[in-house]
């Protein structure tokens, strides 16, 4: 009985717990789109395209940021292998287990100049990085810009500062070297972790490029309010940056549920929370879920266009390299 429960004990929670996520924020969309006028809607299709235009362009800050974090390293891959790589092994987020996507990433960049090992650690340290920006750009909008209108049970500010601190942990480059360095002693072709180590400059400069990420991701939901409501918020530098608190803090959370691919319900949650009014939820909850329509849409068709491109052939190296900085 012990065995059984060690072996199928978590896989089997993480399962009801996820059903559970999906079946109170599905019910709450339920409930929200019940009630809209469906003949009085009126969808602009032209800021459907360009909301996803704009996630994507927020995506390739993360993907600068990841490659000076390989040159870094001293691998020395093609700004096309690594483009590639990145947006299609975004993919991998939406099978259950985040590593996947990492995993798919590395697979994907991987050749006689890059190393497989080195590629998933530094696409890890993208990750967190990115998260650790959004979350810091929420929290420092919504302390100077509190929100009117919240049907979030926490406070914003709070929520931001916390998922700040959980991220902050290993995203620090003392303990994130720490942990690299007790990944090498255990794995010989590993070592070459050791050097250069990250600083916190690097992380700085991580934190400034994906930083100017969420902002198109706050302009992205921006547009697809215009393209669903009949009386958008007016585009205004407060709503700019409401929205990418908005979205800062409901994508992070929703990376933090590690129980859900892709943040699937949670972010959804905390954006008709963040962005509704009481007497506006019905539209608003259409906006989310066609924001997460869209934007899968549109990494779908990047993907598609980018696994067309030719990249040289991968390759393993047979012995590591010393590494260096660029």
């Amino acid at each position: 009985m012990k065995a059984w429960l060690r072996r199928w004990g978590w896989p089997i929670g993480k399962a009801l717990l996820a059903a559970a996520i999906l079946v109170g924020v599905g019910s709450q969309f339920y409930r929200d789109l019940h009630g809209l006028d469906w003949d009085t809607l009126s969808v602009q299709p032209e800021w459907l395209v360009l909301s996803g235009l704009l996630y994507l362009v927020a995506l390739s800050f993360s993907s600068v940021y990841w490659y000076r974090l390989l040159r870094l390293f001293g691998e020395k891959p093609s700004g096309v292998a690594t483009v590639k790589a990145y947006f299609l092994g975004h993919l991998g987020k939406y099978v259950p287990g985040k590593a996947w996507a990492l995993l798919l990433r590395g697979t994907m960049v991987r050749g006689p100049e890059v190393r497989l090992g080195v590629a998933i650690v530094t696409a890890f340290y993208e990750v967190l990085t990115t998260m650790a920006a959004g979350a810091l750009l929420a929290a420092l909008i919504f302390l100077v810009q509190p929100p009117t209108w919240s049907g979030l049970r926490l406070n914003p500010l709070y929520t931001g500062l916390l998922l700040v601190v959980v991220l902050a942990v290993p995203l620090w480059p003392r303990v994130f070297n720490f942990l690299v360095g007790r990944l090498a002693a255990r794995f010989q072709k590993l070592e070459a972790f050791r050097q250069p180590r990250l600083t916190p400059r690097i992380l700085g400069e991580g934190l400034a490029i994906t930083g100017i990420g969420w902002i198109f991701l706050g302009a992205s939901v921006g547009a697809m309010l215009w393209a669903i409501l009949p009386e958008p918020p007016a585009w205004t530098v407060q709503s700019q940056a409401h929205w990418m608190a908005t979205i800062g803090l409901a994508y992070v959370a929703g990376f933090l549920a590690f129980v859900m691919p892709s943040g699937v319900g949670v972010r959804e949650y905390f954006l008709l929370r963040l962005l509704g009014t009481e007497d506006s939820e019905a539209l608003i909850a259409l906006a989310v879920l066609m924001l997460r329509l869209v934007w899968t849409s549109a990494e779908l068709v990047v993907a598609a266009v980018l696994w067309w491109i030719p990249t040289p052939q991968a390759a393993v190296l047979s012995e590591p390299r010393p590494s260096g900085s660029d």
